[in-house]
């Protein structure tokens, strides 16, 4: 067997390479690229809930709420606010 040239090296390699490029984007568009995130459970939906209630109390009050404060408790209005 001949040796081959760089040129013909060359473009073996680029011809390798598209026919890759095409059998990896016509398989990319015939399968789904993600799915529909399943629903959350209801655990997970009410610690979602006391999250943004936490949250809410840091952004109204400017601080943690204490110990005994819990999601569903009224957010006391700062003194600053007064």
């Amino acid at each position: 067997m001949a040796e081959l040239t760089l040129e013909q090296r060359v473009a073996a390699l680029e011809r390798t390479v598209a026919e890759l490029n095409a059998e990896r984007f016509s398989a990319s568009r015939t399968r789904k690229l993600w799915r529909a995130p399943e629903p959350l459970s209801p655990e997970t939906l009410q610690a979602l809930e006391q999250v943004n209630e936490y949250g809410r109390y840091i952004r109204k009050t400017g601080r943690t709420p204490p110990d005994h404060w819990k999601p569903g408790d009224p957010i006391p209005i700062p003194e600053w606010w007064s």
